[in-house]
């Protein structure tokens, strides 16, 4: 069974688009990441290959994104905390009208009153202008407005180009967001710009790391935080 609540004073996220687990070793990578790990915030997750299964004794919730009949990805959030509540949330690419997922969940944290929201975001990719991506950005922070407590967003941002970047920044301002800086920076980058991104509030950063791996074309990003 999973815990009732999360450690305050340790919380361990890992954040990675796993490219459907295409690649070999995947699997390998995931539950090595992920070993003690409290929170693992999976994009690109498949949801026929049974990801949430690294994580033995925890809660798993999951937003679909692109579907077939033979499977579903999407964002995939896995806590070793029952999870109180979650949202989830799809938007379509304004030219392939492939949807892109996100999901919000909330967690109890132990001896304290208030909650942890944790965000996991798989951004719009390809658009001729930025106003889809900002819309998709705008209805996923319109229920964090009234969250007073700690709160965690990451994921793939796909912020390849400044406007992007820019309207990120704008987000994280307005949610009181403080973004985790990676000294030995390996993020996937296009155009020069980072696409993976974990922001914070209300929580101290103890680590960080960027992992490379073989097996995604993004490295995960791993960070210990406490409140």
């Amino acid at each position: 069974m999973p815990n009732y609540a999360l450690d305050p004073e340790n919380i361990h996220v890992v954040s990675w688009n796993i490219a459907k687990g295409r690649n070999r070793d995947w699997h390998a990578d995931l539950q090595h990441l992920t070993h003690n790990a409290d929170l693992a915030l999976i994009q690109e997750a498949k949801l026929e290959h049974a990801m949430h299964q690294v994580m033995p004794d925890s809660c798993w919730a999951f937003a679909p994104g692109f579907q077939r009949r033979n499977h579903t990805t999407g964002v995939l959030t896995i806590a070793r905390a029952e999870t109180i509540q979650h949202h989830a949330h799809s938007h379509r690419e304004p030219f392939t009208l492939l949807p892109k997922a996100a999901l919000i969940t909330e967690y109890r944290l132990k001896e304290r009153a208030e909650t942890l929201k944790v965000v996991n975001v798989h951004a719009i990719n390809f658009t001729p202008g930025t106003g889809h991506f900002r819309r998709q950005l705008d209805a996923i922070v319109a229920p964090l407005s009234d969250h007073s407590g700690p709160l965690i967003l990451s994921g793939d941002f796909n912020t390849w180009r400044s406007k992007r970047l820019r309207i990120v920044h704008e987000l994280i301002e307005r949610l009181q967001l403080t973004s985790v800086a990676f000294e030995h920076d390996h993020r996937l980058q296009a155009f020069g710009f980072a696409l993976d991104h974990v922001f914070t509030r209300g929580l101290q950063l103890k680590n960080c790391s960027v992992n490379r791996v073989y097996s995604s074309d993004h490295n995960p990003l791993s960070v210990v935080l406490s409140l």
